[in-house]
């Protein structure tokens, strides 16, 4: 039997889908002999609306899995994401569960899913290392019948439905492109990475070290260091290549810790200047924008990612749409200190300041 839809309720009663939403959804603006005749139709065709079909099904609820950032910009900003997708959806029988994370063992991972579970989630966002351990997780889920959306970092061959993220192959392209407008050929150039577990700062170096080594034979020499986000590792080893290394010109920042990087940079007292690129219009990144501190930011809509994840999963459970494609990307932008400079400054760091244990480093 073919499926019944509103269009055909429309084609067989001779109106438009409009006027067939407006009988089903009692909304006025439609004669009364037409309003019977529609309403005839969807009794004999046995129509049910998307929202009698959720009515039946009960209550939609889905859980959230914010990750862990040390600088709480990203997850004030993943907040403002799912505030927004809630504002767009705007139904009771809709509900999203957040758990915010305290780490990113798989450990962690496990028990917040099943607390989510338990409280009766049928699909799940998360971002986590591209590790066996949470391909594995995302494969079982998936056979119980739960749908798992990735954001941010992918979980590359797993049965996830859909990866919300920032084109980070063309994000690391653009990075290259700057430096190599900031640094004489030949010159080196220090990569600081977060965690090469997370497909965020993988795709993000390889795109950068392919786009430099385009430029040949004037293309700048790279060390990829891996400082797994943290304040210390970062400062310490942007401050050992600066001081080690006399023919350094250049920074790509690929992963947080920026303040660290600029500290470092400080302390080094070098006799020239180190140009500093960097990802993500934070509070500290823009500060550093508008000091001449930093170069260049590479921004996305984070907020963004988090707004998309939850109506990736509301379109399938309340519309039966399932996503269009199993990638979806934010819009990334450069941003230069002319494009802030006569923005209102915001409160330093967004208020937030990083505990002081981590500002300050023994022995310096």
């Amino acid at each position: 039997m073919a499926k019944v839809t509103a269009q055909a309720i429309a084609d067989q009663c001779g109106v438009s889908r409009g006027t067939v939403d407006r009988v089903v959804n009692q909304r006025p603006g439609v004669a009364p002999e037409v309003r019977a005749r529609v309403e005839a139709a969807i009794a004999r065709s046995g129509y049910r609306t998307p929202t009698a079909k959720r009515a039946a099904g009960g209550r939609v609820t889905i859980g959230f899995l914010l990750a862990h950032w040390d600088l709480r910009y990203y997850v004030t900003e993943m907040h403002r994401g799912i505030k927004r997708a809630q504002r767009n959806i705007f139904r009771d029988d809709f509900e999203i569960l957040v758990e915010e994370m305290h780490g990113r063992t798989p450990r962690e991972y496990f028990e917040c899913i099943e607390r989510l579970l338990a409280r009766g989630a049928r699909g799940l966002i998360l971002n986590a290392g591209d590790v066996p351990a949470i391909r594995d997780e995302i494969d079982r889920l998936t056979a119980r019948g739960i749908s798992v959306v990735t954001y941010d970092s992918d979980v590359t061959g797993s049965s996830r439905i859909c990866h919300i993220c920032q084109d980070y192959g063309r994000t690391g392209r653009m990075a290259g492109g700057l430096m190599l407008r900031l640094v004489p050929p030949a010159s080196d150039v220090l990569i600081v990475t977060g965690n090469v577990e997370y497909t965020t700062h993988r795709g993000r170096v390889d795109g950068f070290c392919r786009r430099l080594d385009e430029a040949g034979t004037d293309a700048p020499r790279t060390r990829v260091i891996e400082c797994l986000e943290r304040y210390d590792l970062t400062y310490d080893g942007v401050l050992r290549a600066a001081r080690e290394n006399p023919k350094l010109r250049g920074v790509y920042m690929a992963t947080e810790s920026v303040d660290a990087c600029v500290a470092a940079l400080s302390k080094a007292k070098l006799p020239h200047r180190i140009p500093v690129v960097c990802n993500d219009l934070t509070p500290w990144a823009r500060e550093f924008l508008l000091d001449g501190r930093v170069d260049f930011v590479i921004d996305q809509e984070f907020a963004k990612l988090a707004e998309r994840a939850v109506l990736v999963l509301y379109e399938l459970f309340c519309r039966g749409k399932a996503p269009a494609s199993d990638v979806e990307y934010v819009r990334t932008r450069i941003v230069s200190r002319e494009m802030v400079e006569h923005s209102k400054r915001p409160a330093a760091h967004g208020g937030v300041r990083r505990p002081d244990s981590r500002m300050s480093i023994p022995g310096r």
